[in-house]
Formats: C-alpha cells, structure tokens, sequence
C-alpha cells in the first residue's frame, strides 16, 4: 500500500508530525469532549459514562462475566469489578459465582438497571443527536468501519 502525505505526516516517526496531523490526537479530544458532554447529562439521574458501559452491555448480554464486561469496554478487570460491586450496592446489577467456573463473577443488570438504562438512552441520545444531526448515513457507516478497522489493527 503506497503511503501518502498524510499518513507521513500522522505518523510520530516523522519529522514534520504534530498533535494536529494526528488521528489519535483528534479521537482522543473527541472522546473527551464526548465524556464531558455525557456526564454533564448523567450527573442529574446519579449515573456516568462508566456505568453507561457497563448498563449497556449488559443490555445486550442477559449476563456476563466480569472480564467480558472488562474487555468490551476496554478497562481493566480490576476496576471494572470495583465498579460492579459498586453498581450492586447501588441495585443497578447483581453478581453470582458461575456454575461452571467458580473463579468467574458473572454479573446482570436488576430490574432497577434497566429501568436506568432507558434513562441514560434518553440522554445518549441527545448527545448522539447533536453530534451526527449534519452526518448523512454513509458517512457515519464509513466511519463506523474506519474506527472499527483501527481498534482490531492495535488489538
């Protein structure tokens, strides 16, 4: 594949790259604007961007291991298993030892959890909204494809 200019330029090996030419540099202000934004709506209904994760996937999976959870919202075991049992003090989630493996946490979301799914959804989609309302549909799929390409080129 022949590289370019722009790609010369985002690479950090080269001389003439800065933090402006860099993908990264732009994802990463992105992704913090977005947890601010996020947590400036969730604050108000007693969530944040890390319990959003957690509710959500677990919408998508009637229950799930700790480390699944973990590597789905790309954190660390560690802290995500904090953050379950912080969720289950809260009612949000409940946790039980797997029949199968007893070293595995497998954890769900509580009645109370998916009602404070649909509450965050509400606000998600505000954000979502002001974000994409100028974005035709063919330029969020390409960019769908694009960020999903890079996750599993660095995975």
């Amino acid at each position: 594949m022949k590289r370019g200019t722009v790609w010369k330029s985002a690479d950090p090996t080269n001389p003439s790259f800065s933090p402006e030419t860099s993908p990264f540099y732009h994802l990463s202000r992105l992704i913090g604007l977005y947890h601010l934004r996020m947590d400036a709506h969730l604050k108000p209904i007693g969530m944040d961007v890390p319990r959003w994760r957690v509710i959500n996937i677990l919408s998508e999976h009637e229950s799930a291991p700790i480390s699944l959870i973990a590597d789905l919202a790309v954190t660390r075991v560690s802290t995500m298993t904090k953050l379950v049992y912080r969720m289950q003090a809260e009612g949000l989630t409940t946790t039980s030892v797997s029949p199968t493996d007893g070293r595995v946490t497998i954890v769900s979301l509580t009645d109370e959890g998916r009602a404070a799914l649909e509450k965050v959804r509400a606000k998600a989609g505000l954000i979502f909204q002001r974000a994409f309302h100028d974005i035709p549909d063919s330029e969020i799929e390409s960019l769908m494809k694009m960020v999903k390409k890079i996750y599993d080129n660095i995975y």
